[in-house]
């Protein structure tokens, strides 16, 4: 449904419940999240020369897409980052071949804002520059088209919505992937803000605070104990530090060179 037909019409701002629309998608999800046994694991990391590199380059890279692709290479290294657990028919895991990065992004229908979920398929594979192009269409692109099926369900009513998302949550794991990915990602960090628990209905959430003069962020996984131990995710969060401090750098580099003829023929 077209946002400005949603904006024009009151009525449909408000589900039969009271519960307003543009809040329906994240009860949902705070309601799968329920019984998923969560535990948070914090490290601060040193973003120095990473830091310099991204200022440096023509190409404007977000930290979340930067965070994003470096949490995804550190899933090829440590599997149970693709991995989810399955209660139905009886409690089994099952693992992704490829990182799903799911995005929080923030819109605005009509006065309401709303909060999406942007997934972003093989981030381990693709350069930070498409993925960024990915991100900047999810947030500039017509709400209708981008995140067409999201608005339409929230406008469902509430039983029906709560049997669609169980029957994705428990049947199918593959539709599970993709519309809530093997991780998610969410950040208020560009208001200066820290986010201490986050929480979605995946195996792992990541999400990071501002830099400081230092160079320096705290960096929390909050993470499925049913699926993860503590040591495993400290080592997690030590190798996501490790590839944004060589990798993801080099990848700077190598986006800054790239675009300095472009600039020069300018």
């Amino acid at each position: 449904m077209p946002a400005d037909r949603i904006a024009m019409r009151p009525w449909l701002r408000w589900l039969p419940t009271g519960m307003p629309v543009h809040r329906a998608l994240v009860t949902d999800l705070m309601w799968l999240h329920r019984n998923m046994p969560t535990v948070s694991q914090v490290k601060t990391f040193d973003l120095r020369e990473l830091s310099a590199a991204r200022s440096g380059c023509p190409r404007r890279i977000s930290w979340a897409v930067t965070f994003l692709r470096a949490y995804a290479l550190a899933s090829v290294e440590f599997p149970s980052l693709r991995r989810t657990y399955m209660s139905w028919p009886w409690p089994h895991f099952y693992e992704h071949p490829e990182a799903v990065g799911n995005l929080v992004v923030s819109r605005r229908i009509g006065d309401e804002s709303w909060l999406f979920f942007a997934p972003i398929a093989g981030a381990e594979k693709f350069s930070l520059d498409r993925q960024q192009g990915l991100l900047e269409r999810y947030q500039t692109g017509p709400v209708e088209e981008v995140f067409k099926n999201q608005v339409r369900l929230a406008h469902y009513p509430h039983f029906i919505r709560r049997l669609l998302w169980w029957l994705r949550f428990n049947f199918s794991h593959r539709k599970r992937i993709k519309r809530l990915g093997t991780f998610a990602l969410t950040t208020v960090a560009g208001q200066g803000v820290v986010i201490l628990d986050p929480r979605a209905p995946v195996t792992s959430t990541l999400t990071y605070g501002p830099l400081n003069d230092a160079g320096q962020c705290d960096v929390t996984v909050t993470y499925d104990h049913r699926v993860m131990d503590g040591k495993e995710v400290a080592e997690i969060l030590c190798a996501t530090e490790r590839i944004m401090q060589t990798r993801i750098v080099r990848e700077f580099h190598e986006l800054s060179q790239r675009h300095q003829p472009q600039i020069k023929a300018a």
